[in-house]
């Protein structure tokens, strides 16, 4: 038997019902995401918060396929979170992504850039962590993702 591949889902197949699909579906993609964030709780690493952003973005993405096989409500308040904690986690990957730019540009290009810059960039992104943090714990112990699940 061929090994799965990293986009299958165990326990789907083309003769269930597209709402008993989409809540195995959606079931699988809320585990990744409690597991990203578990990992990156443990170790808050780049790279875990990398998986926090990828997860959120499956978790998101698969919702919009879905949105008819579930309650609006639940749904909606669900999806607002997820949006929520993708809009934070994406502010703080700009900001990394902005040091890093900026980091080539002065070792490059000889650029000279303000300390104080470059201080206000990192200080933004520690706040931005501490809310990130907050808002997941927020989230993996709040009723719209209770509420979700129960639907599945």
């Amino acid at each position: 038997m061929a090994a799965r591949k990293k986009w299958e889902i165990k326990g789907i197949n083309e003769k269930q019902e597209l709402s008993d699909a989409a809540k195995i579906i959606l079931g699988n993609r809320i585990n990744n995401l409690l597991s990203s964030i578990k990992n990156y709780f443990s170790e808050p690493s780049v790279e875990n918060l990398h998986s926090v952003r990828i997860a959120l973005r499956r978790v998101r993405y698969s919702m919009e396929l879905f949105i008819d096989c579930f309650s609006k409500k639940k749904f909606l308040a669900f999806y607002r979170a997820i949006e929520n904690l993708q809009d934070i986690s994406g502010s703080v990957r700009d900001l990394d992504v902005m040091l890093q730019n900026i980091n080539t540009i002065v070792h490059e290009d000889k650029v000279k850039v303000s300390n104080k810059v470059i201080e206000n960039i990192i200080q933004r992104r520690a706040n931005l962590l501490d809310e990130l943090k907050f808002q997941l714990m927020k989230f993996i112990h709040g009723t719209p993702l209770k509420k979700f699940k129960e639907l599945l």
